[in-house]
């Protein structure tokens, strides 16, 4: 069984909550370590009752309090080898004895672990798929767009996390924007937009995925009633929540 709650999505911060029941893991601290640790009192969650912190990149939306938490708690951040030096200039004054390398499969506690690399403009990035028995959640944020190799690790995932950062009408006509950020957002190393979320969610159903929750959400180029309008026209199965950036979300159990 795993249970799996947002506890803060979009460009504001992000943190997802993960357990088994015994093992207790967080991917990605965005919040600050006071935000943080509201965060998760609101959900029930005691912060030293979490057992590792798994990072998907090195931007300050998802990291901010990793640094301060784990100095804390004493927690273990796990990231990919060829990640660890980008990290550590980015989280500054995070304890290297705390910092855990992986570059294959693994597990903590009686989670497995599995990750793949996404296309994002960061140093690194990579989304997860967690499984306990038989139960699988995925987790792919921050990424420009699908490819391959991210469905195969998704595949049979019965809940997903999935980026549905922007709205390509709102962005573009978005004033604030200078035309090289738009660029930046709707390329192949950005962001993911409501419809490519949709076609997305649309294949994961037929690859077994019960629910997606739609994250990244932007507060600027889109709002939860658009998003999960275009991912619910293209795919009318299956069960659709948007994930908040100010309140924590629902638990859902596998």
């Amino acid at each position: 069984m795993l249970s799996i709650q947002t506890l803060a999505s979009g460009s504001r911060g992000n943190s997802t909550y993960i357990s088994s029941g015994t093992t207790r893991i967080l991917i990605d601290v965005g919040l600050s370590f006071p935000a943080m640790l509201k965060r998760l009192a609101s959900a029930g969650i005691e912060p030293e009752s979490i057992n590792a912190i798994l990072i998907t990149h090195e931007h300050s939306d998802h990291i901010a309090g990793v640094a301060k938490f784990c100095t804390r708690f004493q927690t273990t951040v796990y990231v990919h080898e060829s990640a660890k030096e980008h990290f550590m200039r980015a989280a500054k004054t995070m304890p290297p004895h705390l910092v855990e390398t992986f570059d294959e499969e693994f597990t903590i506690g009686n989670i497995g672990v599995d990750f793949f690399p996404l296309p994002h403009d960061s140093c690194f990035c990579f989304g997860y798929t967690l499984t306990s028995g038989d139960s699988k959640f995925s987790l792919a944020t921050d990424l420009g767009c699908m490819r391959d190799e991210i469905y195969e690790k998704m595949q049979g995932s019965q809940i997903v996390l999935l980026e549905c950062n922007h709205d390509m009408t709102k962005l573009s006509l978005n004033k604030k924007y200078p035309d090289w950020l738009k660029r930046r957002i709707a390329s192949r190393t950005g962001h993911l937009c409501n419809h490519s979320a949709g076609v997305a969610a649309a294949k994961l159903f037929e690859m077994g995925t019960q629910r997606v929750i739609l994250g990244h959400l932007s507060e600027e180029n889109n709002s939860p009633t658009l998003a999960y309008k275009v991912v619910r026209d293209f795919c009318d199965k299956i069960n659709i929540t948007v994930a908040d950036q100010h309140i924590v979300g629902e638990l859902y159990e596998i």
